[in-house]
């Protein structure tokens, strides 16, 4: 600092520069930690409103209305098209199908996944090769294996009615009868929903303290008593999200259904979203489509909300 800076800035002092730059960069650091979250989260959230809540509301909107496939002005039907849904005996069985889809899917998912975590975690040699060759199914194109499980399905030669063949059983004509056509694509939909399940609950045992399971080991609690009494109740979370994730691939099942029986025979696998697409680009009635998609809308929302309401609750015990 010269002589001259010196007279000019008597109140100034190397220390005071250093401590005002100091102050500015603070000041500077504040202000981006501030405004980083927002810039990171705003791509998603353009996307996240433009492929999702944009189609649900316009979904919503159309789901009121008559609109023509073609173009042309639409016409305010009110609520003709859900009162249309729920009279029409193809959407209640869609309706119903899909009930029964989801029960059937879900349940032996959970327990199938829960069981395959279990096995991987207590592998020490090449657990890292079982937890990907089990992970393989989720990872899989869905419309190619709906292809293969349709020729393993099919009723002349399919390896399925060879296997059963083999112990003297008829073949069974799995994707062409109404009493087979929907479990067998739930038979499918359990392969990929398990192995989901299954990376759920493996990450979720890693959050068991082994201490806790070596205290219970030393107490004779072993087996499906730990199981069911330590290590479900610390994995409530994640039990909870596996639950919510089955639910949601459950609800939304599409692929399989439309490659494999087309929602037939006589819809007798007939689920929500194939019967939406079949309503409006088969019958061409988009208000009827838009209005059974926003009811499965409001289905998936109110599976949200009661994730939240349950994993709040295990936030309050605490």
């Amino acid at each position: 600092m010269t002589a001259t800076q010196v007279v000019d800035n008597p109140g100034d002092t190397p220390g005071d520069a250093a401590n005002a730059e100091a102050t500015a960069r603070s000041r500077r650091d504040e202000t981006w930690r501030r405004r980083a979250p927002l810039l990171f989260v705003t791509p998603m959230a353009v996307l996240a409103f433009l492929f999702v809540f944009f189609p649900a509301v316009l979904t919503f909107i159309g789901s009121w209305f008559h609109i023509p496939l073609a173009g042309g002005n639409w016409t305010f039907v009110g609520t003709a098209n859900y009162e249309r849904i729920f009279t029409d005996p193809h959407s209640q069985r869609a309706i119903v199908n899909t009930v029964v889809y989801s029960v059937g899917t879900i349940i032996p998912s959970l327990v199938l996944g829960l069981a395959l975590a279990m096995l991987a975690n207590s592998i020490v040699r090449g657990r890292a090769l079982v937890r990907t060759l089990l992970f393989l199914p989720m990872t899989a194109n869905l419309v190619a294996m709906a292809v293969v499980f349709t020729y393993i399905f099919d009723v002349r030669g399919g390896a399925a009615n060879q296997l059963i063949g083999m112990v003297g059983i008829a073949p069974i004509n799995w994707l062409g009868s109404t009493d087979y056509a929907l479990t067998t694509v739930m038979l499918v939909g359990v392969w990929r929903t398990a192995s989901f399940t299954m990376m759920i609950f493996f990450a979720g045992l890693a959050t068991v303290p082994g201490t806790m399971l070596e205290a219970a080991r030393m107490e004779g609690i072993g087996g499906f008593t730990q199981l069911t009494r330590i290590i479900l109740p610390v994995m409530k979370p994640t039990v909870v999200f596996a639950v919510v994730m089955a639910i949601l691939q459950s609800i939304q099942a599409f692929d399989t259904v439309r490659v494999m029986t087309d929602g037939g025979p006589q819809y007798s696998s007939e689920l929500i979203l194939t019967h939406a697409w079949r309503l409006g680009f088969q019958y061409f009635d988009l208000g009827g489509a838009s209005a059974m998609s926003f009811l499965m809308v409001v289905a998936l929302v109110a599976v949200g909300l009661w994730q939240r309401r349950i994993l709040a609750g295990k936030k309050d015990d605490r």
